[in-house]
C-alpha cells in the first residue's frame, strides 16, 4: 500500500480549509458568492393560473430566471402572459409589462383578470437599448417581481435606425444580426441582477421561417441563440387542426323553407398546442406537448 504523502489532506482537513476559504471570499466580495447547494433558496414559481398548463410546465416561470413563450400569430402567447400577470397580482406581486409591439389592450387585459391600477406598463421606449436599460434598472432596484417582454422580435436596436453620427439610416442599408448581438449583451448584463432580485422574466417571441434555400424549412425563434441559452423553460405554441377547434351551435335569424330557424356550427376558438422545447425545471420532459382548447372570449380552457 502506498504511503500517504505529507501534502495529502484528509477529508476533514479539506472541508475545514474549504469552509475557511469560502468565508474569506464571501467577506472579500461582501456577498455570498460561495455556498453549499443545500443553502440555495427554493426559487419562487410564477404560475399561469391554469391547472393543466401549470402541471405541464412545472408551475410556470421561475424567480430569478428567464422563460420564453414563442410561436406564430394568434396562438395565445400574450394571453398566457396576461394570465401569468393576473395570477401573480393575486399574490400581491408587482408586475411590469414591456410592450415593445404597442399592442397592449386594456379591455383584453382586464378580461383575463389583470389589475391595471397596479401594472407597470412600458411602451414608449424608442429603441431596444432604452427598454433594456429600463429592465436593468428595475432589476437593480429590486422593485418588481415579474416582467413580461413583448416581444423579442420588436426590440429594434438604435443602430438599425440611426448611424453613429445620429443620422437616420436609409431603408436600403442592411444591418447584420444587430438584434442577436444586442440581446446577447443584454442577457449577459441582466442575468445576475435578475437573479439577485428574484424577478421572473417571461419573454415572448415570434417565429420566422428558417432553412430558406434548403429542402426543409422550419420555424425559428428570432433574436439569436442567446435567448435560447438563458431560457430555463422554452414553450413553443401553435394551433392544432381546424377540425379539433371548439364549436357551438348558433341559431340564425333566417329560417329554412319549412319556416324553421336555421342552425349552424360556429368556431369559437382553436385547439392550442403547447410544446416544451427546453426545460431545466421540474416540468414534463422536453418535446412533450399539451393540447388544450383556446376560446376567443375567455382564453385557454381551465378545469
Amino acid at each position: 500500500m502506498a504511503k500517504k504523502s505529507k501534502e495529502e489532506l484528509s477529508l476533514s482537513e479539506k472541508k475545514e480549509r474549504l469552509n475557511k476559504l469560502m468565508a474569506e471570499k464571501n467577506r472579500e466580495y461582501k456577498d455570498t458568492i460561495l455556498k453549499f447547494a443545500k443553502d440555495e433558496e427554493d426559487k419562487e414559481r410564477f404560475p399561469f393560473g391554469n391547472k393543466q398548463i401549470d402541471e405541464f410546465t412545472g408551475n410556470g416561470g421561475v424567480g430569478g430566471n428567464f422563460i420564453i413563450i414563442w410561436g406564430g400569430e394568434g396562438v395565445g402567447k400574450s394571453t398566457l402572459a396576461l394570465n401569468q400577470v393576473a395570477t401573480a397580482q393575486k399574490k400581491n406581486k408587482i408586475c411590469a409589462y414591456v410592450d415593445i409591439e404597442h399592442s397592449f389592450d386594456k379591455q383584453r387585459a382586464e378580461l383575463f383578470g389583470v389589475n391595471l391600477n397596479d401594472l407597470v406598463l412600458i411602451e414608449n421606449a424608442n429603441c431596444a437599448e432604452e427598454a433594456m436599460d429600463i429592465i436593468l434598472s428595475l432589476a437593480k432596484e429590486k422593485v418588481v417581481d415579474l416582467i413580461i417582454l413583448d416581444s423579442i422580435q420588436a426590440m429594434t436596436p438604435k443602430a438599425e435606425s440611426e448611424g453613429k453620427s445620429g443620422k437616420e439610416r436609409s431603408m436600403e442599408e442592411d444591418e447584420i444580426a444587430l438584434l442577436a448581438k444586442k440581446m446577447g449583451k443584454f442577457l449577459r448584463r441582466c442575468s445576475t441582477p435578475i437573479y439577485k432580485a428574484k424577478i421572473a422574466v417571461t419573454m415572448i417571441g415570434q417565429s420566422r421561417t428558417g432553412g430558406i434555400g434548403s429542402f426543409a424549412t422550419h420555424e425559428e425563434l428570432t433574436g439569436g441563440r442567446a435567448s435560447k441559452h438563458y431560457s430555463l423553460l422554452t414553450l413553443f405554441m401553435q394551433k392544432g387542426p381546424g377540425a379539433e377547434s371548439p364549436t357551438e351551435k348558433v341559431t340564425l335569424e333566417e329560417k329554412d323553407e319549412n319556416g324553421k330557424p336555421i342552425k349552424v356550427t360556429k368556431k369559437i376558438g382553436f385547439q392550442g398546442i403547447i410544446k416544451i422545447q427546453k426545460t431545466k425545471v421540474n416540468s414534463k420532459p422536453e418535446l412533450s406537448d399539451l393540447r388544450i382548447p383556446f376560446y376567443f372570449d375567455r382564453g385557454f380552457y381551465n378545469e
